[in-house]
């Protein structure tokens, strides 16, 4: 491990780590630096404490699966970023981050109490900061204890300044997504094969999760749905045991992690010959998926790829089945989801463009309460002139 000095393109000096665990190259978490400081200054922001592990891990690379416990980061101009974190899983900071810099918080101690005193020696007191007042883990409590323990400074909503640089991926980002879809196919396949009647789903989620592990998969923000049968008609089901029996089917929508990017698919397997109502449905996911295909490069608005897709399924009688965006936004995942749709998405209302680089996970397709759901997906990245398909998997129902 080398410790150096690092300038950014931007101009900003950093202290930073060097060593082989890191997912990318310092150039990469500079360039992201760069983005996200730009982004403050437009704000106005002299800092910034970023709340959010996802947000934490593009700015750093650090992760830890107890994100649970409380972690801060302090980015303030002119100084060096400062993690402000449970002492226990600082330990991850060498492990998985290029950060000098940290604030360690014992058990018995109030977390917030040492952001303010950070903060406090970082000379914020009387600046203008910015909370991420809209993340899942930045609490009533802990915002009057800040404004509280820095009386002078003024606080403003800065929820969407780091997920703002999060929506335009690099290509060091695109890479992993790539890799992340790769195992998401090829764990999705071998469920896929071992549908077959008197099979239970608890089996088919084993040699599908088998071969996820084997092939480099990472926890997600979800877990996988693989369910049959009716209870493919209940949203984000999760395998029960169920046995399959003839003319059945099974869906499966699988995603993989690496380095805590996400990457996702979703297809369907019969045992035998599907009902028609099965068959017109998945054939109409097929026909949704791809108009919106089609449709997508940049400057087109969201909303008005998702209106292409919600018209194949009026047209084809699945209108009022059809109640969900047709996509959502991927990259950094932690429980509880594994997407950024809270980002972006697209959707109904959603009149920002597409621009290049970005990338989704396209879900048409319609759940039918006590009957059956059926989605056909494609992980994707906007390209400069439409659309890089990422999975490998064909757009087939594949009949067992």
């Amino acid at each position: 491990m080398t410790t150096r000095t690092e300038k950014t393109k931007g101009g900003h000096s950093l202290k930073m780590v060097q060593h082989p665990r890191l997912p990318f190259k310092l150039e990469e978490y500079k360039r992201r630096y760069d983005v996200v400081l730009g982004l403050m200054k437009r704000e106005g922001l002299d800092a910034l404490f970023v709340r959010g592990p996802e947000n934490i891990t593009y700015l750093t690379g650090y992760e830890t699966p107890g994100y649970y416990g409380y972690h801060c980061l302090i980015v303030a101009r002119g100084a060096q970023p400062v993690l402000v974190g449970r002492k226990l899983e600082l330990t991850n900071v060498p492990e998985f981050s290029w950060l000098v810099e940290t604030a360690p918080v014992e058990d018995h101690v109030v977390p917030v109490s040492v952001t303010v005193a950070t903060a406090m020696k970082l000379g914020l007191d009387g600046k203008r900061i910015g909370l991420e007042k809209g993340g899942f883990f930045f609490t009533v409590n802990e915002y009057e204890a800040i404004e509280t323990g820095l009386s002078r400074a003024k606080f403003v909503d800065a929820t969407t300044t780091v997920e703002e640089a999060r929506m335009i991926k690099s290509e060091a980002e695109v890479k992993v997504i790539k890799e992340a879809v790769r195992i998401a196919d090829k764990a999705c396949l071998a469920g896929m094969k071992a549908v077959k009647p008197g099979a239970t789903e608890d089996e088919i989620a084993g040699a599908l999760h088998k071969v996820w592990c084997e092939e480099g998969a990472e926890y997600t923000g979800l877990p996988n749905f693989i369910v049959s049968g009716r209870r493919s008609g209940a949203c984000h089901a999760t395998w029960r045991g169920r046995k399959m029996t003839a003319n059945d089917h099974c869906i499966f929508e699988i995603a993989a992690s690496k380095n805590r990017y996400c990457g996702a698919v979703f297809r369907t397997a019969t045992t035998g010959k599907p009902r028609a109502k099965v068959r017109r449905l998945f054939d109409t996911t097929v026909e949704a998926l791809e108009a919106v295909l089609g449709a997508i490069k940049p400057g087109v608005a969201c909303e008005k790829v998702n209106e292409i897709g919600h018209a194949v399924f009026e047209k084809n009688g699945f209108g009022p089945h059809h109640v969900h965006r047709i996509g959502y936004s991927i990259g950094v995942n932690y429980p509880p989801d594994w997407g950024e749709g809270q980002i972006i998405s697209i959707r109904k209302g959603e009149k920002r463009p597409l621009q290049e680089n970005m990338t989704f996970h396209l879900v048409p397709g319609c759940i039918i309460q006590d009957d059956l759901g059926i989605v056909t997906s494609n992980s994707i990245r906007v390209t400069r002139t439409g659309v890089e398909v990422l999975n490998s998997l064909p757009r087939k129902l594949y009949e067992r």
